[in-house]
């Protein structure tokens, strides 16, 4: 069972994925997902880093699919989203096979110098991406960012997507990661 934090965190994220607001997730919402990151941060869609985005959200989809489309109609309501999330991911062990890879493909598209280091600049690009509503960005950036050096490392903010998306204690700095919940 999740908590209620958890489910609340867990449909932002069904908001992220469904921007068209259809209150489905499709294979189709990850791939246009990858395009707003793509174009927020001017990366061309043969380059090493997207071709990276486009074969680990397939895989996202593909698990996603296997883990949580109960009824197999090649998409996932808000209810499918919620339970195998929670059974899969928050419960079980897809989290790191599944879920990480393309977590850590976003955040490398978001450090644009290679640096291992996302700026403020970089994590908002990332941001709006997602949806995340402006006057939140900087929020999460701020929580997210312990020792206030105006960076987050790729390793700080992959504990932080692991603390949004399957952590239970409501304390976590992660739980801001896409701001307010």
């Amino acid at each position: 069972m999740a908590t209620e934090m958890q489910l609340r965190k867990l449909d932002k994220a069904f908001s992220h994925l469904d921007a068209d607001g259809s209150g489905f997730v499709e294979r189709q919402d990850l791939n246009n997902l990858g395009v707003r990151l793509l174009a927020n941060f001017g990366t061309a869609h043969d380059a090493p880093k997207a071709q990276r985005i486009a074969e680990d959200f397939a895989l996202f989809w593909q698990e996603l699919a296997k883990a949580l489309d109960v009824d197999q109609d090649e998409r996932l309501t808000q209810q499918e989203w919620r339970q195998g999330m929670t059974s899969a991911f928050v419960h079980g062990d897809a989290f790191d096979r599944s879920f990480r890879p393309g977590a850590l493909a976003v955040l490398q598209l978001a450090d644009t110098d290679d640096d291992g280091r996302v700026s403020r600049d970089e994590f908002a690009a990332m941001q709006r991406a997602f949806g995340t509503p402006a006057g939140e960005i900087n929020l999460a950036f701020d929580r997210l960012d312990a020792d206030e050096d105006g960076y987050l490392t790729i390793d700080e903010l992959m504990v932080g997507v692991r603390q949004f998306y399957i952590g239970a204690d409501e304390t976590a700095p992660g739980n801001w990661f896409f701001g307010t919940v």
